[in-house]
């Protein structure tokens, strides 16, 4: 779990540990870029899958999160009043929808970036040929959960490297994505020149480890423990819906 942040002695790095320390001080402030950077993506990627170029969208996106610091809006999320990306997927279509607000927000932002976006990094494979499917919400959702494994990937990537490992998590890699076929034990052996055996513990032991750093992920981003189950069943559904065909139920 990432340490770059203040919050509860239980969930030291939660999202709504970011949100009750963001404030007008300096450990306030970096506590809300912190959230900036954990939930840019699922804004911008939302905006993209719903028609915005992405000029339009990086704009946008800076000006939404702009409009959270200058309204304050952050200080009106509550736990107990649902999750945190619902919270603000929910202010999000608010701000679309005031045409006025959002233009003169834009204004006050001038040419500064307020969010830093790597767009380049997020066009090059983020695939947007199709038309969206389903409610901005369940498009928001999808683009979080997608945000959630690339950030416990990126972990574990830099993991196996800190061990000498690299050539290794790129080769096992496709081992974790069910959207692919996954490469034969023998061929694995083959490339990485190991018994299948051991390649069969190799894996085993890298989707353990995915498992365990996706639900820190995961828990970074609710209020209380007993959430996260249900929370990772949501991810595992809404990843499900984006990869199943047209017409599926």
């Amino acid at each position: 779990m990432r340490s770059d942040a203040p919050g509860n002695p239980e969930f030291p790095n939660t999202s709504w540990g970011l949100v009750r320390a963001a404030g007008g001080s300096d450990a306030g402030r970096s506590a809300f870029s912190t959230l900036c950077r954990r939930y840019w993506f699922p804004v911008y990627a939302s905006l993209r899958r719903h028609g915005f170029g992405a000029a339009d969208a990086e704009d946008l996106t800076q000006g939404f999160f702009l409009h959270l610091t200058e309204r304050d809006t952050v200080s009106r999320a509550d736990p107990e009043r649902g999750r945190f990306r619902d919270f603000l997927v929910g202010v999000l279509r608010w701000f679309l929808a005031h045409e006025h607000e959002r233009a003169q927000a834009r204004k006050r932002g001038g040419d500064s970036k307020f969010v830093a976006i790597d767009v380049a990094e997020v066009e090059s494979w983020m695939p947007l040929g199709d038309a969206p499917n389903g409610s901005f919400e369940l498009q928001f959702d999808r683009q979080w959960a997608q945000t959630l494994v690339r950030n416990a990937l990126d972990e574990l990537q830099t993991e196996y490297a800190a061990t000498g490992q690299a050539h290794d998590f790129v080769a096992l890699r496709p081992c974790l994505d069910p959207s692919v076929q996954a490469p034969s034990y023998a061929s694995l052996a083959q490339r990485l020149e190991r018994s299948e055996g051991a390649i069969k513990v190799a894996v085993h032991r890298l989707r353990n480890r995915f498992r365990e750093v996706l639900r820190n992920e995961v828990a970074a981003t609710v209020a209380d423990a007993r959430e996260i189950d249900e929370e990772l069943a949501h991810l595992r559904e809404v990843l499900a819906l984006e990869t199943a065909p047209a017409g599926a139920s």
